[in-house]
């Protein structure tokens, strides 16, 4: 069953991954670490099982996953990681050059 809108998660460095159906989202939580599974992760599970069954509708199901994806860290937030770490380190820089003692 595809989603009416994808769901984008990070995965890597920098790189986006887009959840378009219930199939994907139930392969994505399979592949999760089973150490990092938590309630959201349960919950999401559950959701893809209801929605699976018709016991869910799948705008439900797609706002579990999301929460799932928050609370793990991974949704996509449409800044690219690595481009925002440079930028961080470049204003680091400016910051002290600018603070530094003039003689």
């Amino acid at each position: 069953m595809p989603l009416r809108r994808p769901v984008a998660i990070a995965v890597g460095a920098g790189f986006k991954r887009e959840i378009a159906s219930l199939a994907a989202m139930e392969n994505f939580l399979m592949e999760w670490p089973p150490a990092m599974r938590g309630e959201c992760y349960v919950a999401a599970v559950q959701a893809c099982e209801a929605a699976r069954t018709g016991e869910m509708k799948l705008a439900e199901t797609r706002q579990a996953f999301l929460s799932f994806a928050e609370k793990a860290g991974i949704l996509w937030t449409g800044i690219d990681p690595v481009t925002a770490l440079r930028e961080a380190k470049i204003r680091r820089v400016r910051a002290r050059r600018e603070n530094r003692p003039r003689p």
